[in-house]
C-alpha cells in the first residue's frame, strides 16, 4: 500500500465514503504494481478484492448519508 497514511478520525459522517475510497484507490494501485513485479504471486489479488468491498461500503454510507440528510426521507429504523 501507498506509504501515506490513511485514518478513519474524520469530522463528519459524510467524509468516511472519501477516506475509504482512498484506501481502496490505495489498494488497488499496490496490486497493481505487484502484480507487474511478481506475476506469480496471488496476495494482490486479495487486495484488489479488498479494494472492492471498500469502494462497495463506500457506495453504501454515501447512500446512507444522502438518505438520512435528505428531509423528504426522516430516518427510519430497520427491522431486526
Amino acid at each position: 500500500m501507498s506509504k501515506a497514511e490513511i485514518t478513519l478520525d474524520v469530522d463528519a459522517p459524510d467524509k468516511v465514503a472519501g477516506v475509504l475510497r482512498a484506501a481502496a484507490d490505495a489498494y488497488l494501485q499496490d496490486a497493481g504494481e505487484r502484480i507487474e513485479a511478481r506475476p506469480d504471486d496471488r496476495t494482490p489479488v486479495i487486495w484488489a478484492a479488498i479494494a472492492g468491498l471498500l469502494d462497495n461500503a463506500a457506495d453504501a454510507i454515501e447512500r446512507i448519508v444522502k438518505q438520512r440528510l435528505d428531509p423528504k426521507h426522516p430516518p427510519t429504523r430497520q427491522k431486526e
